[in-house]
């Protein structure tokens, strides 16, 4: 009999640590949750935007349910380039909390958008996302295969980007209005060959033949850069095109001895940049074709 009752009463003490053990356990605290707003007004995950493209993005953020600490900090930053730059850093003392922006990026790269909660007991919750920023190129005009004359042809040499057309010796020599338009002309020569210049180019202000054009009232000054695009990269070119770097040192004020094929780099007196490609040179040599493209 004792010896059962010394048992029963083991077994009692043995349940009875371990309930005490469970009831003593303390549930864990997970902290502040933080939640990025989502549906189709906002940004909440990796996404590729342009340039100058607006996002909105939000939080909202609760206090822990187990140990009901308030909300007390929150933290908005963005990282690129390895630098994290600080947009918020707000302090408060609440049960709930919730944010959004409207965020515009004005250049290319990739940025690593941070959101983080602080409670009043130190615990910290984050969300994150990247953005990558993409420039489309700017919105073009197309003028394909343009004719141009040369001398005091019934073709015209001179050559308006803002309108895709050719004009003419007599349209010009007395029209400064017309003159004002006129961005680049073609003309060949015995030193120059095949040239398309500047109305401010000093070759193209001697030649008798196109006016002159040193006695113009209005002379545009453009500038040319050579490129290696090639033919068949300017045919690809679509509605929208990101334009090489104009290289101020390298600029001319005409591309002469033109081979066909060739395709040179413009920038206008009001720094419009532009394509042109020369088609064809013809055999006779005093004409050319070519496609111009030109920022709108």
């Amino acid at each position: 009999m004792k010896k059962w009752n010394y048992l029963f009463a083991a077994l009692l003490m043995s349940v009875a640590v371990v309930f005490t053990s469970c009831s003593d356990e303390e549930e864990t605290d997970p902290g502040p949750s933080l939640s990025l707003k989502g549906g189709s007004a906002y940004t909440s995950q990796d996404a590729t935007i342009q340039v100058n493209e607006a996002i909105m993005v939000g939080v909202n953020g609760l206090k822990s349910p187990v140990s009901g600490q308030k909300l007390t900090r929150f933290k908005f930053s963005i990282t690129s380039n390895n630098v994290a730059t600080t947009y918020v850093d707000s302090t408060f003392n609440a049960d709930s909390f919730t944010w959004e922006s409207e965020l515009t990026f004005t250049g290319v790269g990739e940025g690593r958008l941070l959101f983080e909660l602080w409670d009043k007991g130190g615990m910290k919750t984050d969300q994150a996302f990247t953005i990558t920023i993409e420039d489309p190129g700017a919105q073009i005009n197309k003028f394909l295969d343009i004719e141009f004359g040369s001398w005091d042809d019934p073709v015209g040499s001179f050559f308006a980007s803002s309108e895709g057309i050719t004009y003419t010796v007599g349209q010009t020599r007395n029209v400064p209005a017309n003159q004002a338009k006129i961005d680049f002309l073609f003309f060949k020569g015995a030193t120059n060959a095949n040239t398309f210049a500047s109305p401010d180019d000093a070759d193209a202000g001697t030649i008798q033949d196109l006016g002159p054009v040193s006695a113009w009232t209005n002379k545009n000054q453009t500038r040319f850069n050579p490129t290696t695009i090639t033919a068949a990269q300017f045919d690809a070119i679509g509605d929208t095109y990101q334009f090489p770097t104009f290289d101020l040192m390298q600029q001319t004020t005409k591309m002469n001895n033109l081979t066909e094929g060739q395709v040179f780099l413009f920038k206008t007196k009001n720094d419009k940049l532009g394509l042109v490609k020369v088609i064809d040179l013809y055999s006779r040599g005093d004409r050319a074709r070519a496609s111009v493209i030109v920022q709108k």
